[in-house]
């Protein structure tokens, strides 16, 4: 059940509760009824958060892999690789989404985006480029340690 609803319920069930109590026993407006509810609820709100907290699995796949976070993380490392595809800066592209590959950064033709890019690491370099910059990054840094330093 969604957390929102639960937290209605409950904000409904202690108020009709406590408009009987008030009733029975003429403790007040009806004003004070809906301050006490508010705060009540608001506590076991609190209680239930910290007991039970939400184990939403699409949250944990993007603090997984949020590419913003990784994509500014490696902003100096993917403006490198830009330079070596494209060494002439007016020609660089500025990714518009953050999951682009470097394949849809450049109009330059795969095969020679390769041949740069081997001209720089050499050629053993094997590194797919129609994966994400920040993908494309980590394997960079697992193959070539001190690339980036």
């Amino acid at each position: 059940m969604h957390p929102v609803l639960v937290y209605v319920v409950l904000f409904f069930t202690i108020t009709i509760g406590l408009l009987f109590v008030f009733e029975q026993y003429q403790l007040g407006s009806i004003y004070l009824l809906l301050i006490i509810s508010s705060v009540i609820t608001a506590l076991i709100g609190k209680i239930l958060i910290r007991m039970f907290p939400s184990e939403d699995p699409m949250q944990k796949e993007i603090d997984k892999d949020d590419l913003k976070v990784r994509a500014n993380q490696y902003r100096r490392e993917i403006q490198f690789i830009f330079n070596i595809v494209q060494p002439d800066p007016k020609l660089q592209p500025n990714p518009k989404r953050l999951g682009e590959s470097l394949d849809e950064c450049f109009d330059i033709d795969a095969e020679v985006m390769m041949v740069r890019l081997k001209q720089y690491f050499g050629d053993s370099f094997n590194i797919a480029t129609n994966q994400s910059l920040p993908d494309m990054v980590e394997e960079m840094k697992k193959n070539y340690k001190s690339w980036s330093e």
